[in-house]
């Protein structure tokens, strides 16, 4: 996460993005974070004047985070430019080796938003909104390139579902993980997500005319 300029600040996010992963953020009110932080209910409000002012500053820092990965496992794939099936198989593998080691059950702000849309602004849902919104413009650019190159075994595939179908089967992998108290799920279904693309795409056969 990004640092503030001040530790208070910082340590707030930190903690309230912790207590809505494991309560949603209608159960985490504010004498609950400041049980968890140690601070003052003056100093909370001196740095955020509502909870709904916290509320979007958790999930635009959530926001920067989610797009960091999402550019840091592009550029991480870069190399593999010219094979776009590779790429889009090392594109999840980063996914996969992100999620391995992990102890406990992961969070994503998103989710938790969408499952609490009348506690959040307009405002708030937005950020949301354009996050999916990046992750479905980033599929579109890797399918586009492999369907240059490729053909799909699904003769009725709908491309334009397929565009959300990443961050369909991770959101409910992270749903399930923290339903089973098992932080392996993710990996899991990422594995056989990758296993699906690596058989959805067959490369186009080209015919010689002699």
């Amino acid at each position: 996460m990004k640092r503030y300029k001040t530790p208070t600040k910082d340590n707030i996010i930190k903690e309230a993005t912790q207590l809505v992963f494991k309560n949603g953020f209608a159960g985490t009110s504010i004498d609950l974070i400041l049980e968890k932080t140690g601070i003052t209910k003056g100093a909370f409000f001196y740095h955020f004047k509502t909870k709904a002012d916290l509320a979007l500053a958790l999930l635009n820092d959530f926001a920067k985070y989610d797009a960091d990965r999402l550019q840091e496992a592009l550029n991480s794939t870069e190399e593999f430019s010219n094979s776009p099936k590779k790429r889009l198989l090392e594109f999840i593998q980063f996914f996969i080796d992100l999620f391995e080691n992990l102890e406990n059950p992961p969070g994503c702000l998103y989710a938790s938003v969408s499952n609490e849309q009348n506690t959040y602004t307009d405002e708030v849902k937005q950020v949301v909104f354009d996050g999916f919104t990046e992750w479905r413009r980033v599929f579109k650019t890797l399918f586009d390139d492999i369907l240059n190159e490729h053909q799909t075994n699904v003769p009725d595939l709908d491309a334009d579902s397929l565009l959300s179908h990443f961050n369909t089967v991770l959101e409910g992998a992270f749903i399930l993980s923290k339903a089973m108290h098992d932080p392996k799920i993710p990996v899991k279904q990422l594995k056989h997500l990758k296993n699906y693309y690596n058989l959805l795409f067959e490369e186009k056969v080209v015919e010689v005319v002699q």
